[in-house]
């Protein structure tokens, strides 16, 4: 495929949506008209056929250089909203506040979260609420069934995200200074703070959250800040965080003052675009520079022939490979080599990338293994950090690795199709490893 059919295909992405009930849009935008939010552009949101629910404009056209919106501060959860929220703060016990039992930022918005769905309409959020997505489709929430089928590097990534969220989740539970509600009884981590409401509200941040640099508006004296092990700055943005994300725009985001009494808004601007985007048609932000398992594993879905997208490899990738391989069955994998390349992060961003080919440290990593007689690290050193030139030409061997991780997705992909029902995160990831193969795919065909 070339350049100006991937270019066509670029937008096409893979999510599985489970949208809010159109009725509980209105709500929200009152909310915010009453927070100050004037909404200029007559901005909705609507579903489209490839991303289900998205923003649009009934009536403006933007270009570059417009802003797309612009929210008052006070419209963000934020610290500063949590640390107003009186009820909320009381169900803490500052005197249990230690170094081991800190918890991210992300934790406690999502422990936020489900203190105001449990208010229900009580809740000064209960509008926002309401428009978070009942369940999301990153592949953490794969039945086990279907996890078994993953490829291994989905699954490190899916435990590591199961090991914060129960670690944060425990330390939550340490800290609270009453076990049970005030106001209906239910008991909090038994009943209301479950550990599934839990993951539930954590990939809802997760998801959802924007950056903001929180020491422009946190206050000097901050309850929760001897409870944090990073600083508080995310926060949840309500109606922005239904902008999907594409790969063929580059949005800017900033706190700024305005008006006359300088109230800081959060600003989001479009900074560059393929043509200007009539009305009615959807406006897209760029959460960055992603590659589709950083989409997928995160966020839940990924882009088909995605630019930023890339193909990772790890130090097991390449060991397995050569280990199979029966070229290099007399080959000799010394510890030696592997102990060196993982001393000095080798083993770190090896990937191959459509145009810009094999990344230096996948093919210093396969010349050590494969080339490199000496097991020495003096030598190691001077071949891996010297000249380029010293390094021999390892297209051959990127290729057959290629070519291997081709093969053992298909094989997952077989294993994945024997299960006669998917869940909505399942449909998602078996996309996802058809899309990795196209791209390898793609990328053999290139070289």
């Amino acid at each position: 495929m070339g350049r100006t059919a991937r270019a066509r295909q670029r937008n096409k992405r893979m999510r599985v949506t489970q949208n809010a009930p159109e009725d509980s849009l209105n709500p929200l935008l009152y909310e915010l008209s009453r927070l100050g939010w004037h909404n200029p552009s007559r901005l909705t949101a609507r579903d489209f056929p490839l991303t289900g629910r998205g923003v649009c404009s009934k009536n403006q056209k933007f270009s570059t250089g417009d802003t797309l919106i612009n929210l008052p501060l006070k419209c963000l959860v934020t610290i500063s909203t949590l640390e107003e929220a009186a009820h909320f703060k009381s169900q803490f016990d500052v005197t249990k506040f230690h170094k081991d039992c800190k918890i991210s930022f992300q934790s406690l918005l999502a422990l936020n979260i489900l203190h105001e769905k449990h208010l229900e309409e009580a809740s000064h959020i209960s509008a926002y609420i309401n428009t978070i997505p009942k369940q999301f489709s990153a592949p953490y929430f794969c039945p086990i069934a279907e996890l078994q089928r993953l490829p291994v590097e989905i699954l490190e990534k899916t435990v590591e995200q199961h090991r914060l969220i129960r670690e944060n989740y425990t330390n939550l539970k340490s800290v609270f200074h009453r076990n049970e509600c005030s106001y209906c009884g239910q008991l909090y981590f038994d009943e209301i703070y479950t550990l599934d409401a839990f993951k539930w509200a954590y990939f809802a941040v997760n998801t959802r959250s924007v950056y903001v640099f929180s020491r422009q508006f946190k206050p000097d004296k901050c309850f929760f800040q001897p409870l944090l092990s990073d600083e508080p700055n995310m926060a949840l943005a309500p109606f922005l965080d239904l902008f999907n994300h594409s790969a063929e725009v580059t949005t800017s985001a900033d706190l700024l003052p305005s008006g006359p009494k300088k109230q800081l808004e959060y600003v989001l601007t479009l900074e560059s675009n393929t043509s200007a985007i009539s009305p009615r048609s959807q406006l897209f932000i760029s959460y960055g520079a992603l590659s589709n398992f950083k989409l997928f594993t995160e966020y839940g879905f990924f882009i088909t022939q995605n630019r930023h997208d890339y193909f990772s490899f790890s130090l097991t990738d390449v060991e397995d490979f050569l280990k199979h391989d029966k070229t290099y069955s007399n080959l000799i994998l010394h510890r030696n080599k592997f102990a060196f390349i993982r001393q000095h992060n080798l083993h770190d961003e090896m990937f191959v990338h459509l145009d810009d080919g094999a990344s230096h440290n996948l093919c210093v990593v396969l010349h050590l293994l494969v080339h490199e007689q000496s097991i020495y690290p003096n030598v190691l050193n001077q071949v891996a950090f010297g000249a380029a030139e010293r390094l021999a030409n390892v297209e051959n061997e990127v290729r057959s690795l290629v070519s291997y991780k081709i093969n053992t997705y298909r094989t997952f992909l077989v294993d994945f199709e024997k299960l006669t029902i998917l869940s909505e995160s399942g449909k998602v990831a078996k996309s996802y490893m058809e899309e990795c193969i196209r791209y390898l795919e793609e990328y053999l065909d290139s070289i």
